[in-house]
């Protein structure tokens, strides 16, 4: 029998359903908005990029210093933020994330903003995304109860979905209206972001035990050594990687492509929102299929997608 909820918030079996889970949903709406935003911006920027430079090495230049500091720094900040007050590095980094926009606004309503401030800005975002993603996804097992946490991270994952979606196709909107307003929406999401955790009550990490804390590149070198010695994992996280590095390489291209069909940022948006759909139908279709099967056929799927599209722009 399917278990129901109550007028409590609890279901027959006496737990708390999600939904009445204040810390969680604090902590879930707050990443809402900050995910929409950053999702227009990561629209925008290519868009701004393009406007001051008309260089497709430029866009491309901006869009690989984001990625930068995830990959050279993720190991050590996933050490360090088991030494750290979780919360209160989110909240830094979420105000860091918000001052480096409006930076970016002041610079821009002043008539004075160039490539090398962007990226600039994009370099700085990247690092302090790397420590809030982590923290947060750290943090979820303390928010939530372990019964909890299949349907809390669900949640998480459709919101992204949904980001995905709307997001490009907004900052392209946006970008229409005015090149700032993107930039000003995400700040302003930012702000709402710092407010929730601000209101979060639970901690985000258990105490530690005298002598539990080991040297942090003792830590680095135990999980590169788990990592090395899990071979699928180990396949995945290569092959997404590199799929994603040259995935980002394409942005540059599919904007050029745009612009020289005299396309609007609009259209821009929602040609990436369209691929945001195929990827959400991929994600539903691949269930059905073994993943070292769904991972084969996504590949060529892609590649013979990809070939088409470049010989019908020749």
């Amino acid at each position: 029998m399917k278990s129901t909820v109550t007028r409590e918030g609890t279901n027959r079996g006496g737990r708390m359903a999600l939904w009445r889970n204040r810390d969680f949903m604090l902590l879930w709406s707050g990443q809402a908005f900050s995910s929409l935003g950053t999702t227009v911006t990561q629209t925008a920027y290519p868009l701004l990029v393009w406007d001051l430079s008309h260089s497709a090495a430029l866009v491309g230049l901006v869009g690989g210093l984001g990625t930068l500091p995830y990959i050279f720094l993720s190991l050590i900040v996933g050490a360090l933020i088991d030494r750290w007050d979780r919360k209160r590095l989110m909240i830094v980094c979420d105000t860091g994330r918000a001052i480096n926009l409006v930076s970016v606004l002041v610079v821009m309503w002043l008539g004075r903003l160039t490539v090398a401030q962007i990226c600039a800005n994009t370099l700085i975002e990247g690092t302090f995304y790397v420590f809030f993603n982590l923290a947060e996804v750290s943090c979820l097992p303390q928010v939530v109860s372990k019964e909890q946490i299949p349907l809390a991270t669900s949640q998480n994952e459709a919101t992204t979905g949904t980001t995905v979606l709307v997001g490009p196709a907004l900052g392209g909107a946006l970008y229409t209206l005015s090149q700032s307003v993107p930039f000003l929406a995400d700040a302003i999401s930012y702000v709402i972001s710092v407010i929730t955790l601000s209101f979060i009550k639970v901690p985000f990490q258990g105490k530690r035990q005298e002598g539990q804390q080991r040297k942090l590149l003792a830590e680095i070198r135990e999980g590169l050594a788990w990592l090395w010695h899990q071979p699928l994992i180990r396949y995945i996280a290569f092959l997404t990687g590199g799929c994603n590095f040259i995935g980002a390489g394409l942005l540059p291209v599919l904007l050029v492509l745009v612009k020289q069909q005299h396309g609007s940022s609009l259209a821009y948006g929602t040609i990436l929102t369209i691929g945001g759909v195929g990827a959400i139908i991929g994600s539903c279709w691949a269930h059905q299929f073994r993943s070292a099967t769904a991972l084969v056929r996504s590949l060529f799927a892609s590649s013979g997608l990809r070939l088409c599209a470049f010989r019908s722009t020749r």
